[in-house]
């Protein structure tokens, strides 16, 4: 029979695996995935087609003007 405190090493085998497995599937998933990052702002690489008006270099003010003799 075995001791009671043989199956400690038991605990730290499982432990090991765990992380061992964790860590690999970390890297499977990232050589899946390597342009995603969870702390960037979604909307500065989206490719949505709605404009959320974030653009600094358009002037809308200038083309807002600039169409409305086109409609009258």
């Amino acid at each position: 029979m075995e001791n009671k405190s043989s199956n400690g090493w038991k605990f730290f085998a499982l432990l090991f695996g765990a992380l061992l497995a964790g860590v690999v599937g970390l890297y499977i998933y990232k050589q899946q995935n390597p342009d995603y990052d969870p702390w960037e702002e979604p909307w500065e690489n989206s490719s949505s087609p709605v404009d959320l008006g974030l653009n600094k270099d358009a002037e809308p003010e200038a083309e807002a003007p600039a169409a409305e003799p086109e409609a009258a």
